[in-house]
C-alpha cells in the first residue's frame, strides 16, 4: 500500500494538480495595491494671486478643514460683504462601488435639478466633466450669492462666491478646473 500511495501521489504530481490553487492563494493573501489619494486640498486649489486680484485684498483665511482627508473646505473673507469658499472631494474619499464617480455627480445633479427652480439651477459647460451653477436667489441676485459644483479628474470641486459677480465665480472654478 505504501509503494501505491506514493506512485499515485508522487511529488512532480502534487505540484502540478495543486500548483494553481497555490497560485490562486498568493493572489488572495497579497495585499491589494493602495489607491493613490489625490492631493487636491481645498485651500490649495485657487492660485493665491488670483484670489488676491478677486477679493481686492490680501484674504483673510476664515475657516480650513479636512486637509489631507480626501474631504477638505477651505473659505477666505475679502472686502465687506466678499467671500470665497472650496469644498473638495477626491474620488478615492468616496469610495465608489458600482458606478463612476462621474455616474454619482451626474446623479447628484439630477436631484439639484429637481430640487431647484429652473431659474436657480443651471448647466455649465467649462474645462471640467461635468458642472452647474446654482443662484441661490433668482435673478437679480442682489446679495451675488453663486454655487458652481464640477467635476473633473473624479474630482469634485464646489466653489461658493458671496458679494462676486457670477462671471467671477465660473471664473474661478475655471482656474481651478485648468489646475488640476
Amino acid at each position: 500500500m505504501d509503494a501505491g500511495w506514493r506512485e499515485a501521489f508522487s511529488l512532480k504530481d502534487l505540484s502540478m494538480r495543486f500548483a494553481p490553487v497555490f497560485a490562486l492563494g498568493l493572489l488572495v493573501l497579497a495585499p491589494l495595491p493602495a489607491q493613490a489619494q489625490s492631493t487636491r486640498d481645498a485651500c490649495t486649489l485657487l492660485d493665491k494671486n488670483l484670489l488676491t486680484e478677486t477679493l481686492g485684498q490680501t484674504p483673510e483665511l476664515r475657516e480650513e478643514n479636512g486637509a489631507g482627508t480626501g474631504v477638505s473646505l477651505c473659505s477666505w473673507r475679502g472686502r465687506e460683504g466678499e467671500g470665497v469658499r472650496v469644498h473638495s472631494i477626491t474620488a478615492v474619499s468616496q469610495s465608489i462601488v458600482g458606478g463612476t464617480p462621474l455616474d454619482y455627480f451626474k446623479q447628484h445633479q439630477g436631484y439639484k435639478f429637481e430640487e431647484l427652480t429652473p431659474a436657480n439651477v443651471a448647466t455649465i459647460e467649462g474645462p471640467w466633466q461635468a458642472g452647474y451653477l446654482v443662484d441661490v436667489t433668482t435673478e437679480p441676485n442682489p446679495d451675488q450669492l453663486y454655487v458652481l459644483t464640477f467635476i473633473n479628474k473624479n474630482d469634485t470641486v464646489t466653489i461658493e462666491t458671496y458679494g462676486l459677480p457670477k462671471e467671477t465665480t465660473v471664473a474661478l472654478a475655471e482656474s481651478v478646473a485648468r489646475g488640476m
